[in-house]
């Protein structure tokens, strides 16, 4: 009786086999710090290696050689950037176009001179959409006058660059 009690005991006393687990464990965790990384950033930094992750996982359950695992998650993970960068973007780009607002909406828009803009004196305003801007011109030798159109070329900080109406 106590050489089977010891038997048991020296049985019980063995650490786990921790061997069929190793690489799931690996491919679990890789998993996870892909998807905490990417959790805590605003750029797709990490996305693309849970996938492969993801997969090398399943190929560890069944026991597949780790050199084909890692292959595997590789491919995936440069196959998942590929997509991401290249195909999804040029996707998301032609489906949801992107609306210029605010200060970049005014470029090319026509605004009337409220005050004769000289760029000499550091004088000049324009309204557009009902609003009164400090304005100069592209050009300093030009000095169109009040009740003028000029074109808006771009916004300069508070100061719309214009040219004459075109």
């Amino acid at each position: 009786m106590s050489t089977q009690l010891a038997h048991m005991l020296a049985y019980v006393s063995t650490e786990p086999d921790w061997g069929v687990f190793a690489y799931p464990a690996l491919w679990f965790g890789v998993f996870l710090a892909a998807i905490f990384i990417e959790s805590v950033t605003t750029d797709l930094v990490a996305i693309w290696f849970a996938p492969g992750a993801f997969v090398s996982l399943i190929l560890a359950f069944l026991e597949v050689d780790f050199t084909i695992q890692l292959v595997v998650f590789v491919v995936c993970a440069v196959l998942c950037l590929v997509l991401t960068k290249t195909v999804f973007k040029k996707f998301f780009r032609l489906h949801n176009k992107i609306e210029k607002t605010n200060a970049d909406a005014m470029a090319g828009k026509l605004a009337l001179v409220e005050e004769d803009i000289d760029n000499v004196t550091a004088k000049g305003v324009v309204k557009i959409n009902g609003q009164l801007w400090t304005a100069r011109m592209e050009d300093p030798a030009q000095k169109p006058l009040k009740g003028e159109w000029v074109e808006i070329v771009r916004v300069e900080g508070a100061k719309l660059i214009c040219k004459p109406k075109a």
